[in-house]
């Protein structure tokens, strides 16, 4: 049976390749518009896994993210790093830079191309729910001076003309996806793990989590700190650990050493790590 695997966007949205990159291509694709779909999906058992992104490298967390992990009780079971190349594309090769008017792309993508878009201000951005339904939405439009900004992917797949390659701000960008399912899967030797914490309220906790992580040469490569829902300027940590070849001890020593240090510990999952 085909694994079932949500993802917001269509054919040619960097989630897809994402879901590509984790799956192959026999799977059912679930397309949602928005985030919190994907959750419901994979909570309601509609969903084998859901496909979100988590982090980009230019405009960094995506906060509604990281509070939908908070919020459903789903495990991280994957991770995968995007490379994102966002090209100019138009539904008609006559096109060129001097006649577009319009531009739709979803917001980050707008975001990440924000250089670009200064140097044509006769250029309004537009935005959309994702980057390659962008693309296809152009497609169908009447009239002139219109163009996306979405994938090489979206541009073949909904006949689009690119007239302008890689306009994003770097271009070493990359955006890092979780693979989400309802339980945990078993991981023989994960590379990496993520947490939810709750430190004491009291000096150098943090320092002293961090001093446990350090004795065991556990790598910490992300922290990110989210407000709590009901307790005003409270906020829990998450956290990515990492395996080095140095470390004295394993990710579940880690996470042993998470839980004696804190008020409250929640593994969301140890997964491996795929690189695109």
């Amino acid at each position: 049976m085909k694994k079932r695997v949500a993802y917001q966007g269509i054919t040619g949205s960097f989630s897809s390749m994402a879901a590509r990159a984790l799956y192959g291509s026999d799977f059912t694709p679930l397309h949602t518009t928005r985030f919190r779909e994907i959750f419901e999906h994979v909570a309601a058992g509609r969903a084998d896994v859901g496909v979100v992104p988590i982090e980009n490298a230019l405009a960094g967390s995506i906060h509604e993210n990281y509070d939908l992990l908070s919020e459903y009780q789903c495990s991280i079971v994957g991770e995968f790093y995007c490379p994102v190349q966002l090209h100019l594309m138009t539904p008609s090769p006559r096109e060129t830079l001097e006649t577009i008017t319009q531009v739709f792309s979803h917001p980050k993508a707008l975001e990440q191309c924000s250089n670009f878009l200064e140097r044509y201000p006769a250029i309004s951005p537009v935005v959309f729910s994702d980057t390659a339904g962008a693309a296809a939405h152009i497609r169908d439009l009447p009239g002139s001076g219109i163009a996306a900004i979405a994938s090489e992917e979206a541009a073949s797949e909904y006949g689009l003309t690119i007239i302008a390659r890689g306009v994003q701000n770097h271009a070493s960008n990359t955006t890092r996806f979780f693979a989400v399912a309802s339980r945990p899967e078993g991981v023989r030797a994960p590379s990496k793990c993520t947490l939810i914490l709750s430190l004491r309220h009291e000096p150098a906790s943090l320092y002293k989590l961090l001093g446990e992580f350090a004795e065991l040469c556990i790598n910490v490569t992300k922290i990110e700190s989210r407000p709590i829902p009901g307790k005003p300027f409270e906020y829990s940590f998450h956290l990515d650990l990492e395996a080095t070849p140095e470390a004295k001890g394993t990710l579940y020593d880690a996470v042993e050493r998470a839980k004696r240090a804190t008020v409250e510990t929640r593994v969301l999952g140890f997964y491996s790590t795929v690189r695109g």
